[in-house]
């Protein structure tokens, strides 16, 4: 009987330490509080033409779980105290060094829509050393984003050559100054600003919309995805333009009849204007011919969104431009559509 008792309450003594062993173990997951703060470029790259003057990248913050359940996606939390982040350029082409090419920088953060920090007087300590490269910004508390710009040389590049050879500059974060506050920084993320040529492609184009066959064969293109282009009258328009940009594609129709907008506290009558969006999925950047491919979306009456695609290609030839174009839309397609342009 007691060899019995003895057995029993060896047993339960057991249990009862691997019950404290397996509590001692249990890890309690994390809040979302508890997670660092993740400093990060907005985008991966951006382009201008060759006689721009200068060109910025964006510092952010990465979104994080809305405990609230207002935001599903997640959403942006400002930092709750000042740091700084260390950037530095890590790549660059087209020029034999940074200070050739950059010539100063500044920093600043949107107030409101009307209003920047540089408006108000509001220094983010922006340092950069165009001998090394090697910079730092103050990323202020209750701010989402904070933009540094860089002032170039708007003359070294702009040439009247055709490149076909890549001129960039290229950053990446290298530390965080966070005086012991739960921030870091994205370590693979990079920032690459690419220069533009225009004796390609890139830059503003516009067609001749008085003459009737270029009027016609335009809205044939476009009014297969845009009910207002296809019910233009040439009468009605003060000006046609395609401008092709970093990454995207508009097509911009300015009309004659005008609009009084109003923008920070001034009203200005403006030409109202039927735009068409569209990201460049393929484009022979560095040649005066080839391929292009742009993607777009249409919102349905329903909400929902239905893509259409155009394809084909292009010829540049002095300030003249042949596009070769043929578009699906929602189970319709054009012929192959030819466009001239000039700039």
């Amino acid at each position: 009987m007691k060899f019995t008792q003895i057995i029993i309450l060896s047993i339960l003594l057991s249990a009862g330490w691997g019950c404290d062993k397996k509590n001692e173990d249990l890890i309690e997951p994390l809040t979302a509080e508890s997670f660092p703060q993740v400093i990060t470029f907005d985008d991966e790259g951006d382009g201008d033409l060759e006689d721009a003057d200068e060109f910025s990248f964006k510092l952010t913050l990465n979104d994080r779980v809305d405990t609230s359940g207002e935001e599903p996606d997640g959403k942006i939390v400002p930092l709750t105290s000042d740091v700084t982040v260390l950037f530095e350029v890590t790549d660059w082409e087209g020029f034999s060094s940074i200070k050739e090419y950059i010539k100063d920088t500044r920093a600043f953060y949107e107030i409101d829509d009307c209003t920047t920090s540089e408006d108000q007087g509001i220094n983010l300590n922006i340092v950069f050393d165009i001998n090394t490269g090697k910079g730092s910004v103050r990323f202020p508390k209750n701010v989402t984003e904070v933009e540094v710009v860089f002032e170039t040389d708007e003359d070294l590049l702009n040439d009247n050559l055709l490149n076909t050879e890549e001129r960039a500059v290229s950053f990446a974060i290298t530390g965080v100054q966070a005086a012991g506050n739960n921030v870091v920084y994205n370590k693979s993320a990079g920032f690459t600003y690419e220069v533009l040529d225009d004796e390609g492609i890139s830059g503003d184009w516009e067609l001749d919309h008085e003459n009737t066959a270029a009027f016609t064969a335009f809205k044939n293109l476009f009014g297969l995805v845009n009910e207002d282009i296809s019910t233009l009258d040439a009468g009605d328009v003060d000006k046609i333009e395609i401008s092709i940009e970093y990454g995207e594609i508009k097509v911009i129709v300015e009309l004659k009849e005008t609009e009084t907008i109003t923008e920070c506290g001034s009203m200005e009558e403006v030409n109202k204007v039927i735009e068409l969006e569209a990201e460049l999925e393929d484009l022979s950047e560095l040649s005066d011919k080839g391929d292009i491919e742009f993607t777009g979306e249409v919102e349905q009456p329903s909400g929902s969104l239905k893509e259409f695609v155009y394809t084909g290609s292009f010829q540049v030839v002095s300030d003249n431009l042949e596009l070769v174009l043929t578009g699906e839309y929602d189970d319709d397609e054009t012929e192959e559509i030819t466009l001239q342009l000039t700039k």
